[in-house]
């Protein structure tokens, strides 16, 4: 594993890809004949891969394609990076249970064949803070072909598991279920993009707050939308799209984004968008000023290859989701979004947090410094995205977040929530006028209700008033300064802002 090192992305050394002369190997299996070693590995994936199993070789039989193609990944990884008889089980079961697994294995070796045509330079530099980036769909399919077939090497910034997709093969932890869906949605992508287009846009900001802003200016609070759901949905239905207006999906991540094999948000979400998948490697890690939007260039934004309900271990794929059902006259009805907001989630779940005097413990989000990180990062991606997108188009702007920073990594969704409402608030504020902005929240019924009752009238009573982002942002801080307990973060806050509580309570 290699450690993160804290540097400007302008300082981390660029990702080489297999058709950079430098990516060279020793090739221990002897897969060609070299004069010169080490050689540069892409003559080995010319000579395996691209020759191998074009349409027209007659070297392996069609009945043997499949076991062949994940003998020569097993080989590539040995001969490329040094990893002998990698677990491909899950792949192999995914392609063999394939009625179509012969074209699909040659849709994923014609996109990575593509490779030195769409990326002459033979490598992919890391995003500059403030930086953008446009990749067509078929400059992102011949890279995500590239980590299908494991065959990138792991930059050096990443200490997360590298950027292939061997975490999703193996099945030597016994968590099959959401890898193998993932594998399949893959493969399924692969299939259906035998020409990709070379048009269709998507551009890779990597928002950056230079100076820190005070949040003490007066800024409207921002419509808030609670929404309730029975299971945790990623794309509920009710947040379709409307006319004029640009929608950002937020997604709470780690600081090194990328794919993984539980089923966290992130996780379901880049398997379900699979243009999505290549950010991690050009995305470098994370910091408390930066955050990465993802735009889609057409005016239709991402249409979700799959849907997935639950969360973790419930994590299922929705069968009852078929893209295709949203074609021709029921486009209208289609889930999608414009936008994909990557905020690192400040990572609380291994904090220990010492008793007070009363046997309570006060909440990880309101340690020392925690609120103003968290502030800074969710308003620098939503200034980002208002600032590049929503300010050239014109468009209302409509956000939508599940609990951004809560669940595994320890956070409170009440804190979070609040953060959200306010950094939206002001990065709303800087808008053009007539622009109009909401945030609509996704949370799992009951999920607050365990933690503090009648918080739905807190919240009105919050909406109601005439209080604004900055009112809430120090009502944050002073509370946060007394050391609010598990048990009364919107009680508090409503007494912190000088609001009557509603009857009852």
């Amino acid at each position: 594993m290699m450690a993160v090192v804290d540097v400007e992305a302008s300082e981390l050394e660029p990702l080489l890809l297999p058709n950079h002369p430098s990516f060279t190997t020793d090739d221990p299996l002897g897969l060609i004949d070299a004069e010169e070693y080490p050689t540069p590995v892409y003559p080995i994936l010319e000579s395996q891969l691209f020759h191998r199993f074009e349409p027209t070789s007659q070297v392996i039989p069609p009945e043997f394609i499949s076991s062949e193609f994940t003998s020569v990944i097993s080989d590539l990884s040995y001969s490329l990076h040094n990893r002998p008889d990698p677990n491909l089980n899950i792949l192999r079961r995914c392609i063999n249970s394939r009625p179509d697994a012969a074209a699909c294995i040659r849709s994923i070796i014609h996109s990575a064949s593509n490779l030195p045509s769409l990326f002459p330079n033979c490598s992919l530099e890391p995003l500059n803070p403030g930086g953008k980036r446009t990749y067509t769909k078929a400059h992102l399919l011949s890279i995500l072909s590239h980590q299908a077939l494991l065959t990138l090497p792991c930059p050096k910034w990443n200490d997360w598991g590298g950027v292939n997709l061997t975490s999703w093969y193996s099945d030597a932890d016994g968590n099959s279920e959401p890898k193998t869906t993932y594998t399949n949605i893959t493969l399924d992508h692969f299939n259906k993009s035998i020409a990709p287009s070379h048009s269709q846009g998507f551009t890779f900001h990597l928002c950056h707050s230079k100076t820190p802003p005070s949040f003490t200016t007066k800024a409207k609070l921002i419509p808030l939308k609670i929404l309730e759901l029975l299971n945790e949905e990623d794309f509920p239905v009710t947040t379709l799209l409307t006319d004029n207006t640009h929608t950002t999906y937020i997604i709470s991540s780690h600081r090194l984004i990328g794919h993984g094999p539980s089923a966290t948000q992130e996780e379901r979400i880049l398997a379900s968008i699979p243009e999505l998948l290549p950010v991690s490697t050009f995305t470098p890690p994370l910091k408390e000023n930066t955050a990465l939007a993802v735009t889609a260039s057409l005016e239709n934004g991402f249409t979700p290859t799959a849907i997935f309900t639950g969360h973790g271990r419930t994590a299922r794929k929705d069968q009852k989701y078929d893209r295709e059902d949203y074609q021709g006259e029921n486009t209208e009805n289609r889930i999608r979004a414009n936008t994909f907001l990557f905020l690192n989630a400040t990572e609380l779940d291994t904090t220990e947090i010492a008793e007070t005097e009363d046997g309570t413990r006060v909440l990880p989000d309101f340690l020392p410094g925690v609120l103003e990180k968290d502030m800074l990062k969710s308003y620098t991606g939503f200034h980002g995205v208002f600032d590049s997108q929503t300010r050239k188009e014109g468009k209302n702007q409509r956000i939508i977040a599940t609990p951004w920073g809560s669940g595994a990594f320890g956070g409170d969704i009440r804190v979070k929530l609040l953060i959200l409402w306010a950094a939206a608030s002001f990065a709303a504020a800087e808008l053009e006028e007539g622009q109009e902005t909401g945030l609509v929240f996704l949370v799992k019924q009951f999920v607050i209700d365990t933690k503090e009752v009648r918080w739905k009238e807190m919240l009105k009573k919050i909406q109601d008033s005439e209080v604004g982002a900055d009112d809430v942002w120090r009502a944050l801080l002073e509370v946060g300064e007394n050391g609010a307990s598990n048990s009364n973060v919107f009680e508090a806050i409503v007494d912190s802002l000088g609001l009557e509580r509603p009857h009852g309570i």
